[in-house]
């Protein structure tokens, strides 16, 4: 059958695309980096993935590819057109599949990789102890510790898609993931939850950083 984007989708795609534009001018998303999607909210079986090498500061709803979640396929109406989704597209569907996220994004902030360096050759960074970690949806206190998952930089995305898996599930409470000298996987059930989330890591380890540096 065609692939007919809903209205609803259409709605989710136009928003994503006005914070992939909005997160380029903060400087997430350097000489084309980056990479955001959704889960379809009327094709269950279908992620829309953001197009490759696409300048973010000119990013639209088009383009969106929408790309099976469980086989990993662009939809056949797609897969003639020379377009190609992300690069990183199966660590996206690897979060759809292990999550309730509808919502992915991928940040290149320089933050995130500065941030990871203070954890070397650790599995995960913690953070803890700060009001803010009350903006992570589910958390009602600042008196704990979340265990960000962090992973080596790699050009091996479909192995490293299900490296993932197993350390998402086994940390509670966590919205994000980071690669170290690369940046930041962060999610939520809408557009407006992952934008939140992505709020509160960048906030969280400006802290860090500024803290190490004795500021």
């Amino acid at each position: 059958m065609p692939f007919n984007i809903s209205a609803i989708d259409q709605a989710e795609m136009q928003k994503l695309a006005s914070l992939v534009r909005l997160l380029n001018t903060l400087g997430h998303n350097p000489a084309t980096s980056g990479n955001y999607s959704l889960r379809s909210l009327t094709s269950p079986e279908i992620a829309l993935v953001s197009e490759s090498a696409i300048d973010k500061s000119k990013f639209t709803e088009n383009n969106f590819l929408p790309v099976y979640y469980q086989t990993r396929q662009m939809h056949p109406d797609y897969i003639s057109s020379n377009r190609k989704s992300s690069d990183e597209t199966d660590i996206h569907l690897s979060i759809y599949q292990i999550t309730n996220a509808n919502c992915v994004l991928h940040s290149h902030m320089l933050d995130a990789l500065l941030f990871a360096d203070l954890f070397k050759d650790e599995s995960f960074a913690t953070i803890e102890g700060l009001e803010l970690l009350k903006g992570f949806k589910g958390i009602k206190t600042h008196d704990l510790k979340i265990n960000i998952p962090c992973f080596e930089n790699t050009q091996d995305i479909a192995s490293l898609a299900e490296l993932i898996k197993p350390a998402i599930l086994g940390q509670k409470n966590n919205y994000g993931l980071l690669l170290r000298g690369h940046g930041i996987y962060v999610w939520g059930e809408s557009v407006e939850e992952a934008k939140r989330h992505l709020e509160v890591f960048e906030y969280i380890f400006k802290y860090y950083l500024n803290s190490k540096r004795g500021l």
